[in-house]
């Protein structure tokens, strides 16, 4: 076959296009620091990587759920604790004030002491997180517990829980019925803590003083009892909190492996990258000079 100084030209042509595109796509891989910059570049890698962002934002989002949740179960925590002190002030104004050498004023002192430690309990049964009732079962944005003149109190929500997901296919409920805490029966073990605050206020503040004291004793054990339901409760919030730990340092590890498998498929090497493009600048300079020699001058000017 004979070879024409046309064909010899297309060939030139060609593969000057070749390296001038090589040239410019690892000029573009420096200036942005990405072996990918269209789909094009590596429809297979672009895919791959359009995943994992897909799973970190999963990720994310995850973190997030955790981060509120264990928000809220520390603050559930420090709620009840702060009950549980109060609980154990009634318990022993009830222990001091329950004898028979009690005068009347000093009951009345100690039935205002409990009054204000009601006040107390029922503030922080009516406790919020992120702008949302925390004891009110689904019902977030209505007081859960109210009182009349008597100091009788009222449960408002409903038996809802809090679900947080923290994967997938995994969740983690907190009880968010008030009455687990407050209004337990003792039907079901528990303790009514309004109604034994309540009798022990009605107690003081009765003008029989041995009738008094017979109801101010009688709610001594009750009380004991309620410090033990808040302890309980509070016990239910330890393994859930060591499971948002545990779940959020999973994510944490998981995240670091996809963004640099992320990395490995997205971001460029860029001494690499920098070698390659010296060689190509080399490459193309070399022919440049061939064409200039090899071809006709019309197509080398053409061609600078």
């Amino acid at each position: 076959m004979r070879i024409t100084q046309n064909m010899i030209s297309a060939i030139f042509v060609r593969n000057m296009q070749r390296q001038a595109e090589a040239l410019l796509q690892r000029q573009e891989q420096l200036a942005t620091q990405k072996r990918i910059n269209r789909p094009s570049d590596d429809p297979i890698g672009v895919g791959r990587v359009l995943n994992g962002r897909s799973m970190l934002s999963s990720i994310d989002q995850y973190a997030e759920n955790i981060r509120q949740g264990k928000t809220r179960l520390e603050m559930t925590d420090q709620t009840l604790s702060m009950v549980s002190d109060f609980l154990q002030q009634a318990r022993r104004i009830a222990e001091e004030k329950s004898g028979a050498e009690i005068s009347a004023s000093q009951r009345e002192f100690a039935a205002a002491q409990v009054k204000e430690i009601y006040e107390q309990v029922l503030q922080l049964a009516n406790s919020k997180h992120g702008g949302r009732f925390m004891f009110g079962g689904h019902t977030t944005a209505e007081t859960p517990f109210v009182r009349d003149s008597d100091y009788a109190a009222t449960y408002r929500g409903d038996s809802g829980s809090f679900r947080i997901p923290i994967s997938g296919q995994a969740e983690v409920t907190v009880d968010a019925d008030g009455r687990n805490y407050f209004l337990m029966s003792a039907a079901d073990g528990g303790v009514d803590i309004f109604a034994e605050l309540q009798g022990l206020i009605e107690g003081l503040e009765e003008e029989d003083l041995a009738a008094g004291t017979a109801r101010i004793r009688a709610a001594v054990d009750p009380l004991q009892a309620a410090e033990q339901q808040i302890v309980n409760k509070r016990s239910e919030l330890g393994p859930k909190l060591y499971r948002f730990q545990a779940t959020e340092e999973h994510w944490g590890a998981f995240k670091a492996r996809i963004q640099d498998a992320i990395g490995r498929d997205e971001d460029v090497d860029v001494v690499q990258v920098a070698l390659e493009l010296t060689n190509l600048k080399t490459a193309y300079e070399t022919s440049m000079a061939a064409a200039a020699k090899i071809l006709q001058p019309s197509l080398a000017n053409f061609l600078r």
